[in-house]
């Protein structure tokens, strides 16, 4: 083999790493903006609604698709990095999934709404997941499937 084709292989595959690298990239944190959190409800059109509270860093949460989820995960600026988990349902035909995802809170004329994906397993993208917000946190609202359900 030549060195003008080697050369040109060698630099191909350089040009090959880094694009791979590229498209793994992790979602990047905004400063959240003045006076917002993810505590709150949300209403997601792909999940219905979201239960999340947040203590300092943490957010804790539940939503309702298919009897119920939960969500826990750490905020960095605007950027909320979480693991979820949908426990299955065997009468449903539902085996149990969990995966990773990420929110960007973000203000939008005048509501604020978290835009976002998730994925299976160490997945952390995928699939879209919006939400709206809908109101203030109460503390009568569900942190834990089981408190979800047990309002059911």
């Amino acid at each position: 083999m030549n060195t003008a084709k080697l050369i040109s292989l060698v630099v191909m595959a350089i040009m090959s790493v880094g694009l791979i690298a590229c498209s793994a990239s992790s979602p990047v944190a905004d400063p959240m903006p003045q006076g917002q959190s993810y505590s709150g409800l949300w209403y997601s059109p792909q999940y219905e609604h979201m239960y999340l509270h947040q203590d300092g860093d943490r957010v804790v949460g539940v939503y309702t698709y298919r009897g119920g989820g939960e969500i826990e995960g750490k905020v960095e600026g605007n950027l909320l990095l979480f693991d979820w988990d949908q426990p299955g349902d065997r009468d449903a035909a539902r085996r149990d999934m969990q995966g990773k995802g990420f929110f960007h809170l973000v203000e939008r004329g005048d509501g604020v709404e978290l835009e976002g994906q998730w994925g299976y397993n160490e997945d952390r993208e995928g699939a879209p997941w919006e939400a709206e917000y809908i109101r203030e946190w109460k503390d009568s609202d569900p942190r834990t499937l089981q408190e979800l359900r047990d309002r059911r």
